[in-house]
């Protein structure tokens, strides 16, 4: 982001921007950029399996969900892009090669929704908690979204990428306990070490 660098006293003295918006302005478009790039490269392997249509509709499901829930967040770049193109590549695997029961798949639905509410969300450590009200309708939104799913499989028997729904929703939410036991992990570890004498 040298380029990006090279602007930024010019932003500063032409906007009277503040370090601060500055920041934040180059937050936004590496951001943008990162995120963008991995879309790119993800939909170049899966058009190369001639998945892309699945890879699409996985994507959306994730989205519905994980930006209510959080999730495990990686702090570099190729380990998240490797993450997320596995964690994308065996959700349409098992969409592909495995079909539990109906019920089963209410089951584990259902038993996600108070997984959620139990312990979403869990957010990256580089941003700041959400404050309790704004995790309550994080909760509930994604409980909600998940609830949705639960009654288009019950109700829509030819639902295009009905599995895609259901591995993705159960691989984030297992995602979610992990995310969850893993911070746990973490802040046990620093109280550990916070009150080790010097």
């Amino acid at each position: 982001m040298s380029a990006f660098n090279n602007i930024s006293p010019y932003l500063t003295r032409e906007f009277h921007f503040t370090e601060l918006e500055i920041a934040r302005i180059r937050y936004v478009i590496i951001s943008f950029i990162s995120e963008t790039s991995k879309l790119a490269v993800l939909f170049t392997a899966f058009s190369l399996m001639n998945r892309q249509t699945e890879l699409l509709a996985a994507i959306l499901v994730l989205l519905s969900i994980r930006n209510f829930t959080g999730g495990i967040h990686l702090s570099h770049y190729l380990s998240c892009l490797l993450f997320t193109f596995s964690f994308l590549l065996g959700a349409v695997v098992l969409a592909e090669f495995c079909f539990p029961p109906l019920w089963i798949q209410i089951l584990c639905l259902t038993a996600g929704i108070f997984i959620i509410g139990i312990i979403g969300p869990v957010s990256s450590d580089r941003r700041p908690a959400p404050s309790r009200k704004k995790g309550n309708v994080f909760r509930f939104v994604a409980c909600s979204v998940v609830f949705v799913y639960i009654l288009l499989l019950l109700n829509v028997r030819y639902l295009p990428f009905r599995n895609i729904i259901f591995w993705v929703s159960i691989l984030q939410i297992l995602q979610l306990a992990a995310a969850k036991l893993i911070k746990e992990r973490k802040q046990h570890h620093e109280k550990i070490h916070q009150n080790i004498p010097v």
